[in-house]
């Protein structure tokens, strides 16, 4: 018996296996090691995943400045005085979207200067594609009027002047100068990001762009047993870092070395992103990162050594870059069968690219929490074209499972804003869906943070069902939101949390 949506259960755990499964009306009982735990009128379902989170960034944000929600930049300004903890002399923080202010302009060094006269200032925007510095860190880096554009970034200027605004790439150029975090730190921003996740009724998630020097406090993290969500890594490899620090593919029951993580383009928001026309708004269309012949040459040697492959693409060129590239692995007998390739956004993408993901079983790692969120400046960036948009009832129509993420700390990391958002596909701040062709079922939706989440891993054989022998991750919760109206999902409490049949989290 598999069961992949919410059911009412007595389910029997034992070493972390479910070994017992009787379907029963009033509720959930859960009966392992631990004793005997009774949710009355709850379901069970099988444990939620984040398929594309920045796990580590979390804990910083939730332990540091946090920038996001604001409404102005004077507002975002004030935020940043009342912050008394630096990072050396810098003062870094994260989440500022000037598409949410009242004047939806890029700021200015200037802007924070007034402040900042002699502290570095480096706030990175909410997409993580952009950062804001001041004059101070400009100076720092060396960073003047006249310093080129860096392969794959921009230094935004205005009448030949720098501004303060970096652009992918171009953020390296100060990012460097800031003081690491002591490996205490680290530890604390880690605990503290698994123990919201668990709270928020996840139980694993695939970690992007992990620097190789956090993998040993993970191991570390995961051997003493204080991880309570399963944590699947994607190693930074843009750069080669994978290479530098000599990762391998290793496996885990609470931290798995999975696979490599590169970029093709930039953000949306940012105009990063590489379009095939140019932005509606901007005389441009987009950065390319990598070209396909390196995404090739990189994702080879991946390969060859055993890791998955993950690559970032939000433009209607990026993915059809990235599709080439794949095309060409699984071809030319590189990427057999087993090997995941994995497009991580597939946000922007013509409607011939979806056919061939399918063909060439690339999988699809939307976050549909970016639609709501992105919805009005969406609008003012892609203006009419014919490439979909946020398409996931395209993806599935084509046969593909989609990995339900949040892409957080730059989105909520609560799963069920992110089922919300695919199943209703409101913007915030707005009363009407947006694209409705594209809204998928409250089955699928599960099934995206679920047993399609673990499609994208290679872990589906063990997790994505509630079935004996399984592993025991599950959520529990308060409603049915597979057949509750979908505008209650967002109203849904988790009442527990149980990752290898232990419960790691319950509601007071």
């Amino acid at each position: 018996m598999d069961i992949m949506t919410p059911i009412q259960a007595i389910i029997t755990i034992e070493r972390g296996r479910i070994i017992g499964i009787e379907q029963m009306l009033g509720g959930v009982t859960i009966i392992s090691e631990q004793g005997i735990h009774t949710y009355p009128g709850a379901y069970v379902l099988p444990g939620l995943v984040d398929s594309h989170c920045h796990f580590h960034a979390l804990g910083e944000l939730l332990n540091g400045l946090r920038l996001y929600d604001l409404h102005s930049k004077e507002e975002t300004i004030n935020h940043c005085k009342l912050h008394t903890d630096l990072r050396g002399e810098w003062l870094y923080g994260m989440g500022w979207n000037q598409e949410l202010w009242k004047e939806a302009v890029y700021p200015h060094a200037k802007d924070l200067d007034a402040i900042f006269p002699d502290t570095p200032v480096y706030l990175r925007r909410a997409d993580g594609h952009a950062a804001w510095v001041n004059s101070k860190a400009m100076e720092c880096a060396g960073i003047t009027d006249s310093t080129p554009n860096p392969e794959g970034g921009t230094i935004i200027r205005e009448d030949g002047k720098a501004t303060g605004i970096l652009i992918d790439n171009a953020m390296d150029i100060v990012a460097h100068l800031i003081p690491e975090l002591t490996k205490d730190m680290q530890i604390n921003n880690i605990l503290t990001a698994a123990k919201h996740c668990s709270s928020l009724g996840l139980t694993e998630v695939h970690d992007m762009d992990v620097h190789p020097s956090l993998l040993p406090i993970y191991l570390e993290l995961a051997e003493n047993g204080l991880l309570p969500v399963r944590i699947q890594s994607f190693i930074k490899a843009q750069q080669d870092q994978w290479i530098e620090h000599g990762c391998l593919p290793a496996g885990g029951e609470f931290v798995r070395i999975a696979g490599l993580k590169f970029f093709v383009d930039g953000a949306l928001g940012s105009r990063g992103a590489a379009m095939i026309e140019n932005y509606a708004d901007a005389d441009h269309n987009g950065l390319i990162l990598m070209d396909e012949e390196t995404l090739f040459q990189k994702a080879k040697r991946g390969i060859e050594e055993g890791f998955s492959i993950a690559t970032h693409a939000i433009g209607d060129m990026a993915n059809h870059i990235v599709i080439n590239a794949y095309e060409r692995l699984r071809k030319d007998g590189i990427a057999d069968a087993d090997v995941i390739l994995r497009i991580e956004h597939t946000q922007i993408i013509k409607m011939e690219d979806i056919t061939r993901m399918n063909e060439y079983a690339i999988k699809a790692i939307p976050q549909s929490v970016h639609c709501i969120s992105d919805a009005p400046m969406a609008k003012t960036r892609l203006g009419t074209r014919a490439s979909k948009t946020y398409p996931w009832k395209s993806l599935i129509n084509h046969g593909l499972h989609p990995a339900g993420s949040s892409d957080f700390p730059i989105e909520s990391a609560n799963p069920l804003v992110g089922i919300d958002a695919y199943c209703r596909r409101i913007p915030f701040n707005d009363n009407s869906a947006w694209m409705p062709e594209e809204i998928i079922s409250q089955e699928d939706a599960i099934n995206s943070y679920t047993s399609w989440a673990h499609e994208a891993s290679g872990m589906e054989y063990r997790r994505g069902s509630i079935a004996l022998k399984y592993d025991a991750d599950l959520t529990i919760l308060n409603k049915d939101i597979a057949s509750c109206p979908a505008d209650d999902i967002l109203h849904t409490q988790v009442l527990a949390t149980y990752t290898a049949g232990i419960r790691r989290y319950h509601s007071e």
